[in-house]
């Protein structure tokens, strides 16, 4: 059903934080739309991945979430409403602030706005990035991936797992329990994350084509440490190297590299923690996080480690031969 995470509408009362955010430390190209509508974010081909809107109100994140055609957005549609959520449809105006054919919008259980399209548009011109870079890795993975804090989490669950047919990939029980979910070759498209806490927006996570990308902008979060959500490090799920530093509306963007994609010989597995190394996480209350770096302990002491994915499979992907510097 659902293909991928196409795009994210963010709501927020700091554009102008976002903006510099945006284009001067991730890279993003940013186009300011008229008359005060917002900022389109771009990452690759398409017109846009992410949208600002502002607002004086709290901020918001909503996913747009793909479906291959006019026929699969009716029958996901259905299979919604039968279950008791109330789907509406996007107006013309909305569905072209977006670059969409078409969508619908319904509430998920913690109140999450969820939007479903098809026909995400491409750009007229050239993907130009904010400052150099190689490049993010999207095409048919899609954006990233989105991670939820999960109040309701058996309802999310059953929503995002028995409605929208993602699939599971990995869990882990420690320090925290959390689910992560596939619907293409992307490790994770969405982690539902079930901890003590109101629900929320946890992360997003956008993957660079260049670990050096990776490494500069950790350079430059260095001049304001105190946004630093997690420091380096490496998962031990999906094998991203990254980090996480908090956004002008106060969740945080993952920044990674080398996410390792599910294939035909999948197994799903309970993790012995959420990282190999690093990653040592400024959100957690202190007993977890002392928790957290207990499992660093014992994974290191096991010997535990993992292959890096090359370069080479991320231009496969796109069709895209990479030689030397790339």
């Amino acid at each position: 059903m659902i293909e991928s995470l196409a795009y994210l509408v963010v709501r927020t009362a700091h554009l102008d934080a976002w903006m510099d955010l945006a284009r001067t430390h991730i890279g993003f190209q940013t186009e300011v739309l008229p008359a005060g509508v917002g900022v389109r974010l771009r990452m690759d081909e398409r017109r846009q991945r992410l949208l600002l809107l502002p607002t004086d109100q709290e901020p918001a994140l909503s996913m747009g979430l793909s479906v291959a055609g006019g026929q699969a957005l009716q029958e996901v549609r259905a299979r919604l409403e039968g279950a008791g959520y109330t789907c509406t449809s996007g107006t013309p105006q909305e569905n072209e602030l977006r670059a969409v054919e078409d969508m619908f919008f319904f509430q998920d259980p913690d109140g999450n706005r969820v939007e479903v399209v098809h026909g995400l548009k491409q750009a007229e011109t050239p993907f130009m990035p904010g400052r150099p870079l190689g490049g993010f890795r999207t095409g048919e993975l899609g954006l990233g991936h989105v991670a939820l804090i999960a109040s309701k989490y058996p309802a999310m669950a059953h929503l995002y797992k028995e409605l929208l047919g993602f699939r599971l990939s990995d869990y882990a029980t420690v320090p925290f329990k959390a689910e992560f979910l596939h619907v293409n070759p992307r490790h994770h498209t969405l982690a539902l994350v079930d901890i003590e806490a109101p629900p929320s927006v946890h992360h997003v996570m956008v993957e660079y084509r260049d670990l050096d990308d990776v490494g500069r902008a950790y350079d430059m979060v260095q001049e304001r440490p105190e946004s630093v959500g997690v420091t380096l490090g490496r998962h031990s799920n999906d094998h991203v190297i990254s980090f996480y530093m908090k956004t002008p509306d106060g969740w945080m963007l993952e920044l990674g590299w080398a996410g390792r994609t599910i294939d035909a010989n999948w197994k799903v597995e309970a993790l012995p923690g959420p990282s190999l190394w690093g990653h040592d996480r400024y959100w957690l209350p202190d007993a977890k996080r002392q928790e957290a770096r207990q499992l660093l302990k014992s994974i290191a002491a096991q010997g535990i480690r993992a292959p890096v994915a090359a370069q080479a499979q991320a231009a496969a992907e796109d069709g895209v031969a990479m030689g030397g510097g790339q």
